[in-house]
């Protein structure tokens, strides 16, 4: 019984009837005459080791799974996905500027002789183009001019062909 209740104190459940004390000797639970059973201790969740019997322990480890070990190995810097596509795209880039550069100089001296072909030939066409409007018939004029000075810085000018 309760040490803390008073000797005349009666406990009645509803199917007993009331008013009737109980009595009778009180076994405790370090008294029972059972075989005794292995005590383990258990970390509880605030770290604390607690007593428990090893069947409560067994039947505790059976309901928890075991945690699988962690993957503490070392991860690249760069993930090796983003590696492939970098690669890819400035592998691209570089053949691009190579193709470009290639066809560069490849056509260069090709627009460099047309180019050039082109002015000499305007040139030839324009030398050319003068000297086909002269002929032999065509004469030209030229003008004589005289100039006379006389006193008090008087001038006199005559002009002919």
């Amino acid at each position: 019984m309760n040490q803390h209740l008073p000797t005349s104190y009666t406990y009645a459940p509803a199917e007993y009837p009331t008013g009737v004390p109980l009595t009778g000797a009180v076994q405790l639970h370090g008294e029972r005459q059972e075989p005794t059973e292995a005590v383990v201790y258990v970390p509880d969740a605030y770290g604390r080791m607690m007593p428990v019997s090893r069947t409560q322990a067994d039947a505790l480890l059976a309901t928890v799974s075991a945690t699988a070990p962690r993957d503490l190995t070392p991860l690249p810097l760069v993930d090796s996905r983003a590696q492939l596509v970098l690669a890819a795209g400035v592998g691209t880039g570089a053949a691009a500027a190579g193709v470009g550069y290639g066809l560069g100089q490849v056509l260069a001296p090709l627009v460099a002789i047309a180019s050039s072909g082109g002015l000499w030939a305007l040139a030839l066409l324009a030398v050319l183009g003068t000297a086909g409007r002269r002929g032999a018939s065509q004469t030209t004029n030229t003008t004589y001019v005289t100039n006379e000075t006389r006193w008090w810085g008087k001038t006199t000018t005559t002009t002919h062909n």
